[in-house]
């Protein structure tokens, strides 16, 4: 079914004058009557009723003038809603984000994502990074918020990723650990401490990190307790069970009983990435991508 002569159909029928509803159209009139004629006979009906002295509808065409209308007002939305998804002023980002993202960097990104683009809409989903970038490569997320520096590194290919920003460490400690009333520390201070991690099943990356810079201090990085939430991981902490290596993030979730301390050395920090596919090509993440830039002077 040819769409414009349905709009020459309803035009005509809302004027009952061809010579009206031609000017309306920006046509011509002989040309606007062949395609009448032409839907006449493409749906084997007469629409109209002619005669010298004026045009009117026939049964038939009253009928079809009702769907007709329908027909074309639904296929407006659709052109509408094609150019809002091309433009990317419409649309869902489906986005992975690790636990410790949700208190400060996420917030702060989807708050003004949502200033620019306020019809967007968005799926999230509390991933570890090594989940993310399985959910990447199946096409489940469309970006992730990740710790996963092996991605930065180049080991998965069909990936690209963009460094927001390089978080400090912090430990988090008892409230009546010995360690409590200092100020900082130094990685080496921990030996012998009993550690509570993040699960190293949900997120092996992490803990292969975490394990890489405890070593270099001779220090076996071995979690007496794994948890998948830091809210639990602290719960834990605050009650004298262990001491936690955290990003600097997670200080806003502060339970009785509980001191984070600021770690002294150099490379005591971990980064945050914006995951994203190699082959991309949705707006919405072209978007993220030119806003965390904007926002976190984020690099390559």
């Amino acid at each position: 079914m040819n769409v414009n002569r349905l709009r020459y159909f309803c035009a005509v029928a809302e004027e009952l004058h061809f010579g009206k509803a031609a000017a309306r159209l920006h046509m011509a009139q002989p040309p606007l009557s062949q395609q009448i004629r032409l839907l006449e006979e493409q749906l084997d009906l007469t629409l109209f009723e002619r005669t010298t002295r004026k045009v009117s509808l026939t049964a038939a065409g009253r009928e079809l003038y009702v769907e007709a209308s329908r027909v074309l007002a639904e296929y407006d939305r659709f052109e509408q809603r094609v150019r809002e998804v091309r433009s990317g002023t419409r649309g869902t980002l489906r986005i992975g984000f690790v636990d410790s993202a949700s208190y400060d960097t996420m917030p702060r990104l989807l708050k003004a994502y949502r200033l620019r683009w306020p019809s967007v809409e968005y799926e999230l989903r509390s991933m570890s990074s090594d989940e993310q970038i399985a959910a990447l490569n199946q096409d489940k997320i469309d970006l992730g918020l990740s710790r996963t520096a092996g991605v930065h590194a180049g080991v998965h290919d069909a990936l690209e990723a963009l460094v927001l920003q390089r978080e400090p460490l912090a430990v988090a400690v008892p409230a009546d650990n010995p360690l409590a009333g200092q100020g900082s520390i130094s990685l080496a201070e921990l030996e012998g401490a009993m550690f509570i991690g993040f699960d190293r099943k949900v997120s092996p990356s992490l803990h292969r990190e975490l394990v890489g810079k405890l070593k270099s201090r001779g220090i076996d990085y071995e979690p007496i307790i794994e948890a998948t939430e830091y809210a639990t991981i602290l719960g834990l902490v605050a009650s004298g069970q262990g001491v936690s290596l955290v990003p600097n993030s997670v200080r806003t979730l502060r339970p009785p009983n509980l001191t984070f301390l600021a770690i002294d050395d150099e490379d005591a920090s971990i980064p945050l990435l914006l995951m994203t596919r190699s082959d991309e090509s949705s707006p919405l993440v072209a978007q993220v991508r030119e806003l965390a830039n904007e926002l976190f002077g984020g690099e390559d």
